[in-house]
């Protein structure tokens, strides 16, 4: 990972980026556990139950939602219940590269994300783009597409498990998520997802006291960026990380203010605010993320993956559904989960 970090962060730097941020030290404000087979499992179904529940919803808004809740795994792109996006596809192709290589190793990782989204469904924009300009063989570190969107954040749940120091997880998101999103904000929430993985398997607090040492860990990485529904206010994924704190246990006003769109600045913060809600109450916590509206899919396989790596995949299952459980990347959630412990 080195050698990518250098050439990449010379790159970067070179445009005017401060990656300041990156020569702090960070550390577990707890003593960490280690993670196991079920936090890995329980993490990667987490992320692959949130999405299927969510796609089915996905560009609805959330008044009509809930007006016909959803309870079960339901048909949707025309695909049978259970199918998956590129939520979950991206999030295992990260997995399976990092325990090939051991570490963020672009020359393996953009073969299996280049191969993820062919055969994907639902696949994001920003990452369409970048996939196609790597196709056509652009430098790894220059191929990323400015956006804030959440597409490289929602795939960073394995940065959190296979990765043990703290600052290692945040060098290792950010570097997974330029391949794709060259965006300082894009990169800082796929950071704040993976630290907080990384953060709850390890037996981390499931309560708002992580949500500093979150925002901490990427103060200064970035330049705050225009709201789409506040015009004249600007914000960055830091800021928004500690306004979280505010609406644990209202996630509907969490929605109202944060709002549930694809940009990172909507997405993140209102998981973060469902998550931190209900905690031990899975099935709640899920089917709340996914009648937010909007960008569903995603929003709840963010928390899904958080309440894995909370709870762990025996509590999980044992806290939703059994039909839950019946997403198409079952058996290779199986395999990589063996492989990660």
């Amino acid at each position: 990972m080195q050698r990518a970090w250098e050439i990449a962060s010379k790159s970067l730097i070179e445009e005017g980026w401060n990656l300041d941020v990156f020569e702090r030290p960070l550390s577990w404000p707890f003593k960490p556990r280690p993670v196991t087979i079920s936090k890995v499992r329980g993490t990667l179904f987490g992320v692959a139950i949130g999405d299927a529940l969510g796609a089915p919803n996905e560009g609805k808004p959330r008044r009509r939602l809930l007006e016909n809740p959803l309870s079960t795994l339901q048909p949707h792109n025309d695909r049978p219940a259970g199918t998956v996006t590129d939520d979950t596809d991206l999030t295992l192709a990260l997995a399976r590269s990092i325990l090939a290589t051991g570490t963020i190793n672009p020359d393996d990782l953009v073969p299996r994300f280049i191969e993820a989204s062919k055969n994907t469904v639902a696949g994001g924009w920003a990452t369409e783009q970048a996939v196609s300009r790597l196709e056509r063989r652009a430098a790894w570190w220059l191929a990323g597409t400015p956006s804030a969107g959440n597409g490289a954040a929602m795939r960073a749940a394995p940065v959190g498990l296979f990765f043990e120091d703290p600052a290692e997880i945040r060098s290792a998101a950010f570097l997974q998520a330029i391949i794709t999103h060259r965006d300082r904000s894009a990169a800082a929430s796929a950071i704040v997802n993976a630290l907080f993985v990384g953060w709850l398997a390890r037996g981390g607090p499931a309560a708002a006291n992580a949500l500093n040492w979150l925002a901490g860990a990427i103060d200064g990485l970035e330049v705050p960026l225009a709201s789409r529904h506040q015009k004249r206010k600007h914000n960055t994924v830091a800021g928004l990380v500690r306004e979280v704190a505010d609406y644990v246990g209202e996630p509907e006003k969490a929605f109202e203010h944060f709002h549930t769109g694809a940009f990172v600045l909507e997405t993140l913060p209102s998981a973060l605010a469902v998550f931190l809600s209900y905690p031990e109450d899975p099935e709640k916590t899920l089917l709340t993320a996914a009648h937010a509206g909007d960008d569903t899919d995603t929003l709840a396989s963010m928390v899904g993956g958080w309440l894995g790596a909370h709870l762990g995949d025996r509590k999980l299952r044992s806290r939703t559904p059994s039909n839950w459980w019946s997403v198409a990347a079952a058996s290779e959630i199986e395999k990589i989960s063996r492989l990660g412990t």
